[in-house]
């Protein structure tokens, strides 16, 4: 799994599609992450935006991906 880090420097982030009250976009290296429509106010989200401006919801979506990894089911499927 790629760090944060890295998909920040990769580039930009593109809009995927939204669903259930969230946008989910893509970072360059492929990782979709949601950026929940309630927490956006007045601010304009574009089809294309610089990773770093999308830093907060790549780091929660890598710290879920980990701790779903560390649960013991996963080891066993």
């Amino acid at each position: 799994m790629n760090s944060l880090k890295e998909h920040v420097k990769a580039g930009d982030c593109h809009f995927v599609r939204a669903r259930s009250g969230s946008l989910w976009y893509r970072t360059a290296l492929g990782l979709e992450f949601p950026v929940p429509m309630n927490t956006l106010g007045e601010a304009t989200f574009d089809a294309t935006i610089p990773a770093m401006g999308l830093m907060g919801y790549i780091r929660k979506q890598l710290a879920g991906i980990e701790a779903e990894r560390q649960r013991p089911e996963y080891a066993t499927a």
